[in-house]
């Protein structure tokens, strides 16, 4: 069950004047509810694929050029959380003070080196003629325009309000290399500015309570019980669950579920690490779907859960 390769949940488009994750982490949009609109529509760890608008202030050899990729977290924050005084001061000697106020943060960029027409990778979800819509709206890639997108050698880089990179990292290879084997996501909790607290967390093992065939857009095979499987970091694992379930309609068929937690961490790097282990050995006993999202024996993912060290203790979220 290994043998499909993890891909991310989902790639949107977003035109960028420049690419500088280093100074910028964030997304911005200059209107609150498009901002809004957009929370409502991702998960962590999707990706928006940036490329050049087309417009004066972008360089002209970046027009239209795929520039690279953000790897978002869902969660409101204004720029000035997320943005160095480089960056802040760039939108201040242009006017665009008050431009992209309204942000989304990022945790990981990968950045496009080699000239590559955008047309190249979204040539059914790019279109010219809706240029400033596309910039606003944000539309997915479509799963043969995601395959494509992995395919692109890039180079991550460092983003501003984030854990510096190794020293070892930052070598260019396709995309499709981030995510498999999966890493895991940064995690962050409740309100912050600036400066970022670390605190306690939980691990959570998830797993899905309907059709996890069908949310994948899969018939079910006969005879298959694997379920669809999620691990994740918190410090408020019913807060999370929320989180989970909020974009399902109230009369849908499925829900998340989460059945098991650890005891707290006493950080969330720890947790964090935890995750990781998990991860690392699930790939070989689950199929990774990218990202923390797994499918397989509910009963195997329990023991291996059990098995990750600092969880020993635990019990069922609802406690």
């Amino acid at each position: 069950m290994n043998d499909l390769p993890s891909k991310p949940r989902s790639i949107r488009l977003r035109s960028f004047y420049g690419f500088s994750p280093e100074e910028d982490g964030y997304l911005g949009w200059s209107e609150e509810g498009a901002r809004d609109r957009m929370l409502e529509l991702i998960e962590d760890g999707d990706l928006f694929l940036i490329y050049g608008a087309s417009s004066a202030q972008t360089s002209k050899n970046e027009r239209h050029r795929v520039l690279g990729f953000l790897q978002i977290e869902r969660r409101a924050i204004r720029d000035v959380d997320k943005a160095s005084a480089v960056g802040l001061k760039r939108k201040r000697d242009h006017g665009w003070a008050e431009k992209w106020s309204h942000a989304i943060p990022a945790v990981r960029a990968w950045r496009v080196d080699e000239p590559m027409l955008l047309e190249t990778i979204a040539p059914v979800t790019y279109r010219s003629e809706a240029g400033q819509a596309i910039a606003v709206w944000g539309p997915e890639l479509i799963p043969s325009e995601i395959d494509l997108a992995l395919k692109v050698k890039v180079k991550e880089v460092n983003v501003f309000g984030e854990p510096p990179m190794a020293a070892t990292a930052g070598t260019r290879a396709p995309l499709s290399e981030a995510f498999h084997p999966s890493r895991a996501f940064p995690a962050s909790f409740g309100e912050r500015t600036s400066v970022y607290e670390d605190g306690p967390a939980h691990l959570y093992l998830a797993r899905f309570e309907g059709d996890g065939f069908a949310l994948m857009g899969l018939s079910k095979p006969q005879f298959d019980k694997s379920t669809l499987i999620k691990i994740g970091v918190s410090n408020d694992v019913q807060r999370r669950l929320k989180e989970l379930n909020c974009g399902f309609p109230p009369a849908a068929k499925g829900r998340w579920k989460i059945d098991l937690t650890s005891e707290l961490y006493d950080g969330k790097a720890a947790a964090e690490a935890a995750e990781q282990t998990f991860k690392n050995v699930a790939e070989k006993r689950l199929q990774s779907l990218g990202g923390e999202f797994f499918r397989g024996d509910w009963t195997a993912a329990m023991s291996l859960f059990a098995s990750i060290p600092g969880v020993s203790r635990f019990g069922s979220a609802g406690r």
